[in-house]
């Protein structure tokens, strides 16, 4: 039998005397990678959000978090493969891209962070 293709591993399966091919995902697709990822990602970017909580229970393919903007609404982010997706509709590479398009309070925010840390360097 060939190598098995990228990203599978064969198997044997003694009761018909076969081998299949069973998807291997990598580790970075652990239950809790985009749990992980979306829980930083905010954390990141908490000084221009009101609050957050990322909700546990997500499946292995993606994490969903609610967050209160600045200007009191809540939202509900999800992160999956395809990116950070805003109540199940527009999808944005970067969770920056997201807040910035949601929230003016936050863009306000971010400027301010970012004026602080370059007076800090000079």
């Amino acid at each position: 039998m060939s190598a098995p293709p990228s990203g599978f591993s064969k198997l044997y399966n003694a009761g018909n005397h076969q081998y299949t091919w069973k998807l291997t995902l990598p580790k970075i697709m652990s239950p809790s990678f985009y749990h992980t990822e979306l829980s930083k990602a905010l954390s990141e970017q908490a000084f221009g959000l009101a609050r957050f909580e990322v909700y546990r229970g997500s499946s292995p393919h993606e994490a969903t978090a609610s967050v209160t903007l600045l200007e009191g609404m809540t939202v509900r982010i999800t992160l999956t493969a395809r990116g950070y997706q805003l109540d199940g509709d527009q999808i944005f590479e970067s969770i920056e891209g997201l807040l910035q398009a949601v929230s003016a309070a936050y863009e306000g925010k971010r400027r301010e962070a970012l004026f602080s840390r370059l007076r800090s360097l000079s």
